[in-house]
Parts: C-alpha cells; sequence; structure tokens
C-alpha cells in the first residue's frame, strides 16, 4: 500500500478515524458533566412547589389563609430547592476555564438575587397596606415568575429547548393563577406548575439516559 493510501486509510494526520471518533465522543460526555442537569433542577423545583403548594392548599382557612406549618414547609422547600440549584451550578462550573465557567457561575447567582428581590417587592406591597390576600398572591406570582424566567434563560444558555419551554409555561401558569385566588392560587401552582415541571425532569432524564446509551450527546 502506498503512503498515500495510507493517509487515507488513517486520516490525513495519521489518526485512526475510529480513535478520531472516541476523541469526540469522550470530549461530548465531558461537556455534559459541565452543564447543569436540566432533569435535576426542574425535579428540585418540582417537588418542592407540588408539596409545598399542596400543602397551602390541603392546609388553607375558610378565609384563604394556610396553616402556619404549611407556609413554613412551604419556604422551606422553596429555600431548598434554591440552594440545590445554585450548588449544583457551581459545582458542575468547578474546575472549568473561560466562558464556560462565567455562564455558570452568573447563572447561579441569579437565583438568590431574583428571590432577594421577590422578598423585598413583596414586603413593599404588604407595607403599602395591601391585604393578606393581595400579599399572598403577589407573593407566589413573583416566585413563579422568577422561576420562569430563570428556565428561560438557562434554556437559552444551554439550548435546552424542554427546559425552555418549562419557563415560558410557568410564566404563564403564574398569571393563570394569580387570577384563582386564595386558595385556588396555590392548587393551580402545585399541580400545574409543580406537576408538569416533574413530568418534565422525567423527559429530560429518560431523553438523557436514551442518548447516553447510544453515544450520543444528550
Amino acid at each position: 500500500m502506498s503512503s498515500d493510501e495510507d493517509a487515507v486509510s488513517t486520516g490525513r494526520d495519521g489518526l485512526d478515524p475510529r480513535e478520531a471518533l472516541g476523541i469526540i465522543d469522550q470530549q461530548r460526555r465531558r461537556a455534559a458533566t459541565t452543564e447543569p442537569s436540566s432533569a435535576l433542577i426542574t425535579g428540585a423545583w418540582g417537588a418542592a412547589w407540588l408539596v409545598g403548594y399542596g400543602a397551602l392548599w390541603a392546609s388553607a382557612r375558610d378565609d384563604g389563609t394556610p396553616g402556619v406549618a404549611a407556609a413554613a414547609l412551604a419556604i422551606g422547600l422553596g429555600v431548598v430547592a434554591v440552594a440545590a440549584t445554585v450548588w449544583h451550578t457551581a459545582h458542575r462550573s468547578r474546575g472549568i476555564r473561560g466562558v464556560s465557567a462565567v455562564e455558570g457561575a452568573l447563572y447561579g447567582f441569579a437565583w438568590p438575587v431574583g428571590f432577594t428581590a421577590q422578598g423585598l417587592i413583596v414586603g413593599g406591597i404588604a407595607g403599602a397596606g395591601a391585604s393578606p390576600e393581595v400579599v399572598a398572591v403577589a407573593a407566589n406570582s413573583i416566585a413563579a415568575l422568577v422561576v420562569a424566567l430563570l428556565y428561560v434563560a438557562g434554556g437559552a444558555l444551554w439550548h435546552e429547548r424542554l427546559l425552555y419551554g418549562l419557563g415560558v409555561w410557568i410564566a404563564l401558569v403564574a398569571g393563570a393563577a394569580a387570577f384563582a385566588g386564595v386558595p385556588c392560587t396555590y392548587l393551580v401552582m402545585g399541580l400545574a406548575g409543580g406537576g408538569v415541571a416533574l413530568v418534565a425532569s422525567l423527559v429530560v432524564g429518560l431523553r438523557a439516559r436514551r442518548a447516553a446509551a447510544a453515544g450520543a450527546p444528550a
């Protein structure tokens, strides 16, 4: 076999095509481990909302006010979901350099900033003399909107259409839930928000597993 034929069979740079494909696949898998998992993020929020909002709706009194224990549970689950999202994003970005590291850090930092702003806005509404029902509706709707917009941002950042679509859906659900009034707003957010987020988490997780088994990027 001539030297030209050898070059064709092994590649112009002397690298076997199968080895080249293996290197490409390895790089794809490595890149996947540095991007936050959409399944984990949506799963954390889906569980927090389904349980938290469910508890608020189930414990609501005749005037729509939820029980203290249910309110504490819902707030605690929200805090855990925020912490899990920030930690997971920072953990996936650890050890990498360049644009990806900056993107991960900025995205993770946006979560506590968004919810700090939400708390200040709700506090301002309450301080302005709004009724407890108005405060409750505003607190839930604004919190859901923060999550929705960050889902949209994450979907655009990592080219994850399902995450982007879920963000759009949650934004619309938050708007619709505002018209339901308490305690129905809790039920709408729990089922249409948390329930759909959990389904989306399962879909993303199964898709990622099939892609990994096929040796393709998720």
